[in-house]
């Protein structure tokens, strides 16, 4: 398991799964993820069934709540609402990145509310720059954002461009008022860490490790 290099605001468990950890130690499946912006609140201790979004939260103890990836970004974030643990964790891929999710996560603590400048927040292991090739739409698209920048993208081997997907998470989350010492990220690239993680550019295409989070 890698856990993120910050210290979170309160007691909690959470980190990023690897191909090494047991099945047995990974959480319920909650989510049946689809690349979009929908973000749901956990159900309850004991509950079961699964919600369609890329976000779950939760303010309850002991609710372990988590994403399954294999090249998108895990997103967790820790934070107080009103003297109260929240905690919440997020799929993004490009599509996600692009449509916002990361702000819809930051802008529902803060609606309930949390103080952004205090969230703590880590992103996990994902396909990191040098191995995510994509099209000159999603560069394109990634380009309205506020937040961009121009070194998120750079020309690959092949001629085609590949963005910096973490990076550009990362910009949207400072741009929002995130506070980079508030930030805990596991920088490692699913393609290159062939021995630790799974990806799916890679050839993976049923197995995931998982960005989760539990309040104690």
């Amino acid at each position: 398991m890698l856990t993120p290099q910050v210290t979170p605001p309160f007691p909690l468990h959470w980190g990023f799964s690897t191909k090494l950890d047991p099945p047995a130690d990974l959480p319920l499946l909650r989510l049946s993820q689809v690349h979009g912006c929908g973000l749901v609140e956990a159900p309850g201790l004991g509950s079961q069934g699964i919600q369609e979004a890329d976000g779950i939260w939760t303010t309850t103890a002991g609710v372990c709540i988590g994403v399954r990836v294999a090249d998108c970004v895990p997103i967790l974030m820790a934070g107080l609402v009103v003297g109260k643990p929240w905690a919440a964790v997020l799929h993004a891929g490009w599509r996600g990145a692009v449509a916002g999710i990361f702000r819809r996560g930051i802008d529902l603590f803060q609606a309930q509310g949390g103080e952004v400048e205090m969230l703590t927040w880590a992103l996990g292991p994902s396909i990191q720059q040098c191995h995510f090739e994509v099209g000159e739409e999603v560069i394109d698209a990634a380009r309205l954002d506020p937040a961009w920048h121009p070194s998120l993208s750079a020309a690959g081997p092949r001629g085609r461009p590949h963005l910096d997907l973490p990076g550009f998470l990362r910009a949207q989350g400072v741009h929002l008022g995130l506070s980079p010492s508030r930030e805990g990220s596991v920088n490692l690239c699913t393609v290159c860490q062939e021995q630790l993680l799974w990806s799916f550019r890679r050839g993976d295409r049923f197995e995931r490790q998982w960005g989760w989070i539990e309040i104690g």
